[in-house]
């Protein structure tokens, strides 16, 4: 379950990557190139919908990450109590004179 949580955070990550990098910037960015997916029924959405999709893949990157942090943690599944190797139990037994 860990592995295929760790490839979709590797797969959003990556579409983020490509989202980030075809936004139009200030000075122009490869979203310019594309001008065919621009003109949708002459309303220019595609900025929108790169912005949209940006924040999108950041939710599921944060929202998997936070996932795989309760499923992959050893101490969520002892109370919370991390194990203590090397060490010596306390003697809680008192001796009365």
């Amino acid at each position: 379950m860990i592995y295929i949580l760790g490839i979709v955070v590797i797969l959003a990550s990556v579409l983020l990557i490509l989202a980030v990098m075809v936004q139009n910037s200030k000075g122009g960015g490869l979203d310019s190139s594309f001008g065919a997916v621009s003109q949708i029924g002459n309303v220019a959405q595609s900025t929108e919908t790169i912005e949209k999709a940006t924040w999108y893949l950041a939710a599921v990157i944060a929202f998997v990450c936070l996932i795989s942090v309760f499923i992959g943690n050893p101490a969520s599944t002892n109370g919370g109590q991390q194990s203590q190797i090397g060490s010596s139990p306390v003697n809680t037994t008192t001796t009365t004179p």
